[in-house]
């Protein structure tokens, strides 16, 4: 009867040590460092070997710090080829009506990244009915293609 207690209590013990181990070594860096501190012994240069051969912690990625799949690109070429032509379409439009441009444009890209799911809240604001003069409407003008650009290309 006291041998078969002392072979539980082994294996018991093994079980914890083996345990104990696999959180050393493969738990998250920060467990190790804030066991090993600022002394930097054996334990932490063994850490420091495993880091340096272990693919950067992400949440997304699987056992083994498999990198996580990519998310598909939010629009198509035909998308971004539409934006391009519409794009002419404003700059062509802004050498006889700046005004109109403007509009177009912002109604455009607001239109067309709503309609792809964006959030446009970051969008310049287009004509707010006061009369300006064409170096204005150039600036506004202006900003909503850098912030359609950038969006388009996220």
């Amino acid at each position: 009867m006291e041998r078969d207690t002392m072979l539980i209590f082994l294996i018991v013990l093994l079980v914890v040590a083996a345990a104990a181990a696999a959180a050393w070594f493969l738990g998250p860096p920060a467990w190790r460092e804030s066991v090993t501190g600022s002394v930097g012994g054996f334990g932490s240069r063994i850490g420091r070997f495993i880091e340096s051969g272990r693919a950067a912690d992400h949440p997304a990625a699987g056992a083994g710090g498999a990198a996580a799949t990519p998310p598909p690109p939010r629009f198509t070429d035909g998308d971004r080829a539409y934006l391009n032509g519409v794009w002419k379409h404003v700059e062509s439009t802004f050498v006889s009506n700046p005004r109109v441009a403007v509009d177009l444009a912002h109604s455009t890209a607001s239109g067309f990244f709503t309609a792809h799911g964006v959030a446009v809240d970051g969008l310049p604001e287009g004509l707010d009915g006061q009369e300006e003069d064409t170096e204005t409407l150039r600036l506004r003008l202006l900003a909503i293609k850098a912030w359609s650009d950038r969006e388009a290309a996220r």
